[in-house]
């Protein structure tokens, strides 16, 4: 075990460096899978509550492919516990989101089963430390929590950002791919704060991760369409957003 977290040590140490060089930092879904020191059971089950998503009744094009929950945590600085805060509706100010600012989104809560998944918490502290590392210090986080899964059919694109280009008006922002069925597309693209491109890759393995200094960065993720009419075409994501909180 000594060696496991020592590498485990090593990884999110250079993780933190490329963060804070680059503003952002991509982490293939195996090296995650290594970090989070999970097995094929507790990933089975964590990818399964992404079946138990609403769908987003707030969208102000008219799109019926977004499904979703919503909760938020808190971290406080050199604790290992995470927090759940009371359920609130959701709010963007209309300057960072032009589609569906400016007014309050009650979604459905986290499931237990999503809330009290072993790979939750260590993928929460996991990301808090390299946060911390890139902060320079222990820091209190808020954390949200948005699990998505965008659906395309043939009469209808599936949007993972409606809103074009944008930031999330918080400290750091994640997206974490689980899964991909049946999709073509589904491209991210991260810029830098003058919308210059830095970087487009594809979120494709099961746990890919990308991770970025939202006042840094800007980012969008193109439209997917099915690749075959005869199967369900879904892209399932997890959108982790960490906004550092005054003491």
């Amino acid at each position: 075990m000594q060696n496991v977290m020592h590498t485990t040590s090593k990884n999110k140490s250079v993780i933190t460096e490329i963060l804070k060089q680059n503003q952002y930092v991509f982490v293939g879904g195996k090296q995650m899978t290594s970090l989070l020191q999970t097995n094929v059971d507790e990933v089975v089950r964590f990818k399964h509550c992404w079946s138990q998503l609403e769908r987003d009744q707030y969208m102000a094009d008219g799109g019926t492919y977004r499904y979703r929950r919503y909760g938020q945590f808190m971290k406080l600085p050199g604790s290992h516990e995470i927090t759940m805060l009371p359920h609130e509706p959701y709010v963007q100010p209309s300057y960072i989101n032009n589609l569906n600012g400016d007014i309050e989104r009650h979604f459905e809560p986290l499931t237990d089963r999503f809330v009290t998944s072993p790979i939750l918490e260590r993928l929460l502290c996991l990301m808090s430390d390299i946060y911390d590392g890139a902060e320079g210090q222990a820091t209190k986080w808020n954390i949200r929590l948005h699990p998505y899964r965008i659906i395309a059919d043939d009469f209808e694109a599936g949007q993972p950002t409606p809103e074009g280009l944008h930031r999330d008006g918080v400290t750091y922002i994640a997206s974490m791919m689980i899964n991909r069925n049946n999709v073509m597309g589904g491209m991210t693209t991260i810029t830098d704060a003058n919308q210059n491109e830095l970087e487009r890759l594809m979120l494709d393995k099961t746990f890919d991760i990308v991770m970025a200094d939202d006042s840094e960065t800007m980012h969008e993720v193109s439209a997917i369409r099915p690749e075959s009419s005869e199967k369900c075409a879904y892209r399932d994501v997890l959108v982790i957003a960490f906004t550092k909180m005054e003491e």
